[in-house]
């Protein structure tokens, strides 16, 4: 132990100090004085305490070495040593006592107690290598005093819970949630040395929380539930994501959360982006639920013929394989597992291109699940992607779809929804144990319109600035691509809408910043999207046939033409609008070309998709204006 200077720093407004009784203590070679420090501060609504200690050495010898330790977790504090042969030798040390706050004490005065850790020091003198060592064992390190002036608490209580019949009361089938935290900020006034004070109420295996709420110097307050709650349960008539108020107590600050669905199941696959000839990499299909309700259903992935599957190396293999389509089973999926925000099935499977894929190919795959008959948005329910081969890539990488065309992704002045996806992997030597994502938003973008459509772990967003987003994946663990290669990656995709009346020319920007552990941020690419003039859009959505819509936008009647060759079975056609009710149906179409008309639809924008017996061969977005 270097030299140390004890500081003394006596905050304006505490009172005098008491209990400041010094004990001496002696045993063997040691002699120990302590000198306890407690004072009170009113402004801050809390009494701090130390345990000051000189410890004497009275025959001490050059090299003697002297250690501090915590009994209650066996934790060394420090040690010291008798570098000068100092005789006798003194030591001057402090040990910081915890805060106890007010509340504590029930808003009476009285005696506080803080108790700081159970301490033993313990000397090895140069000479005594092979005697027992001079140990002082249970050191009283409890620092108290006289509080006459404390803060006022008081308590602010509700219940958190999922409202299923919406009735704005916990009966029924109403769930109750626990561990959620209802988080308190008070706005204090002078004299108060803070502004603000932030207080916290857990709700128990009923839903119930309670939180004391400090009373003194606070002129208004305000309770909400996490901003990752407040992403999936947005503000209705009888609860609201936050609550204000000027006085205390409060007891029925009920959080009645509602979803906005019941069921919509959506599936997605991602990767890292691209692919590279005979060399292994990992496609990450997944199905998820955005609702509440729970479904059960298969989650299919169709292969691309030039891959190979790997079974043995895929995290979560296929349950079956029918073909080149593998098949997975899932039950109960929901939303809402343990107050999770986001649930969703998946798997990391072992892909390798045969050798027959070169550079410049396009490797395509297609994930879907069937649709339940209550399914809020049947056309997320079938997703293709396609990954373009290349020599090398970036594992971290930022995405956009629409796409656009050409480099400036050009996109149409109808288009309304943007689609981002992060893709992220761990490339270090060790675990990374929390992961979180920043992204900011270009100011084209209407922030609250995000919503998050796939995650492939649990995931906590929050707002850190206007359009300015955290993804949190607390206790990820994520794998190191060294030790296991499947378990190495993870993703985010969410969507978000543009502002209206956007001129012709706007370019629409989008980076992510990630951050494994406290590692410095990886940069990803920058997505970029222009407004322009666009006309016949080509609706792949990278289906197994290609078809051409024009003119989309249209006002009166539009064309779809079906421009793979290998199309040479019956098809159907499906238009559904924004609620994901039908509005048009055509069966059995043998052509390579048809028509629909708007036939009395209003303005919008709405959702096709094309299909066969077996496939879906296109689905995709109509504007009508």
């Amino acid at each position: 132990m270097k030299n140390k200077i004890y500081i003394s720093i006596l905050i304006a407004g505490m009172l005098p100090l008491l209990s400041v009784r010094a004990q001496n203590t002696t045993l063997g070679n040691i002699n120990l004085q302590q000198m306890p420090f407690f004072n009170h501060d009113s402004t801050q609504c809390m009494s701090v305490g130390a345990m000051n200690y000189t410890i004497t050495i009275a025959h001490a010898f050059l090299g003697d070495s002297l250690k501090i330790v915590n009994t209650d977790y066996a934790m060394l504090i420090d040690t010291a040593t008798n570098y000068l042969g100092q005789n006798p030798w003194v030591i001057n040390y402090s040990l910081p006592a915890s805060q106890v706050y007010d509340q504590d004490m029930n808003n009476t005065p009285g005696w506080a107690n803080i108790y700081i850790f159970g301490t033993k020091i313990i000397l090895q003198q140069h000479d005594s290598i092979q005697t027992p060592l001079d140990t002082m064992f249970n050191i009283n390190n409890s620092v108290g005093g006289i509080v006459n002036n404390p803060c006022m608490f008081g308590n602010i209580s509700g219940k958190i819970y999922i409202d299923n019949n919406s009735n704005c009361i916990f009966d029924g089938t109403d769930v109750p949630l626990q561990g959620v935290n209802a988080a308190g900020l008070g706005n204090l006034a002078a004299p108060s040395a803070f502004p603000t004070t932030s207080h916290n109420g857990y709700t128990d295996g009923s839903g119930n929380y309670v939180m004391a709420m400090q009373q003194t110097y606070m002129t208004n307050f305000t309770v909400q539930i996490p901003s990752n709650y407040q992403f999936i349960f947005p503000s209705t008539s009888c609860s609201p994501v936050m609550y204000t108020g000027t006085s205390l107590p409060q007891l029925n600050y009920n959080f009645s959360l509602q979803c906005t669905s019941n069921v919509d199941v959506q599936c997605y696959a991602n990767s890292p982006g691209i692919a590279r000839p005979n060399k292994a990499f990992f496609m990450f299909p997944y199905v998820s639920n955005t609702g509440c309700d729970s479904v059960s259903g298969q989650l299919k992935m169709v292969l691309d013929s030039r891959v190979v599957y790997n079974a043995g190396l895929s995290s979560n293999p296929a349950s079956s394989i029918h073909g080149d389509t593998l098949i997975w089973n899932y039950t109960n999926l929901t939303n809402l597992t343990n107050g999770a925000y986001w649930n969703s099935f998946g798997s990391a499977i072992h892909l390798t291109p045969n050798l027959s894929v070169h550079q410049g190919d396009t490797l395509c795959f297609r994930v879907m699940t069937n649709i339940p008959s209550n399914d809020l948005d049947p056309t997320n329910n079938d997703y293709t992607i396609c990954l373009p081969v290349v020599n090398s890539y970036d594992p971290n990488v930022k995405s956009v779809s629409p796409k656009g065309r050409g480099p400036q992704g050009d996109i149409p002045v109808t288009t309304d929804v943007l689609t981002y996806s992060v893709s992220f992997q761990n490339t270090g030597n060790a675990p990374a144990l929390n992961i979180s994502i920043i992204d900011t938003l270009d100011s084209d973008i209407m922030p609250r319109s995000l919503k998050i459509l796939g995650s492939s772990h649990n995931v906590s967003p929050e707002w850190l600035a206007p359009g300015i987003v955290k993804f949190n994946f607390y206790n990820i663990n994520l794998a190191d691509s060294t030790s296991n290669e499947a378990a190495s990656h993870g993703s985010i995709r969410f969507s978000v809408k543009l502002n209206s009346g956007l001129l012709l020319g706007t370019k629409i920007k989008n980076t992510a910043d990630i951050y494994f552990d406290y590692n410095a941020a990886v940069v990803t690419n920058t997505t970029l999207n222009t407004i322009a003039s666009v006309t016949g859009i080509e609706e792949l959505a990278g289906s197994s046939a290609s078809v051409k819509v024009y003119p989309n936008p249209f006002s009166d009647n539009t064309t779809f033409v079906m421009q793979s060759d290998k199309l040479n079975e019956t098809y159907s056609f499906e238009m559904y609008d924004l609620l994901g009710k039908q509005v048009k149906s055509i069966k059995q179409i043998t052509g390579k070309e048809f028509q629909i008309s708007r036939s009395g639809l209003e303005n919008g924008v709405y959702f096709y998709k094309i299909y066969t017996a077996e496939n879906t061969v296109s689905i995709g977005k109509l504007v009508i204006q």
